[in-house]
């Protein structure tokens, strides 16, 4: 919606308001979806690309989210102390389970 919302000429606030987001946000999506465009020989200009900034995203987020593998041994202790009546932030402040809570509730629900 951005993109076609660029192209048709609206500004960063009237997209906002249009989504109900701050234009602060709106400003910085454009900024990191802009990739540069050949629009005629020799001349380039910066466009929104959604699919850029799209695949950028996914990028970024993929680098920034740690993997936490939770072993056989792992499991066995959060198991026990599930049945133990603990909470998860009972695991890991109290019994030193190296994995954040939201994990540990990630894993029971699953």
């Amino acid at each position: 919606m951005i993109d076609r919302w660029l192209k048709e000429g609206q500004s960063n606030r009237e997209i906002a308001r249009r989504l109900a987001k701050a234009p602060q946000t709106i400003h910085n999506e454009v900024k990191r979806g802009r990739v540069r465009q050949q629009v005629r020989q020799g001349k380039y200009e910066q466009v929104y690309s959604a699919d850029f900034a799209q695949k950028a995203y996914q990028n970024n987020r993929k680098r920034s989210v740690k993997q936490v593998s939770l072993t056989k041994e792992l499991k066995e202790k959060m198991t026990h102390y599930i049945k133990q009546k603990y909470s998860p932030e009972m695991m890991v402040k109290a019994k030193g389970i190296p994995v954040p809570i939201s994990t540990i509730y990630y894993w029971i629900h699953r």
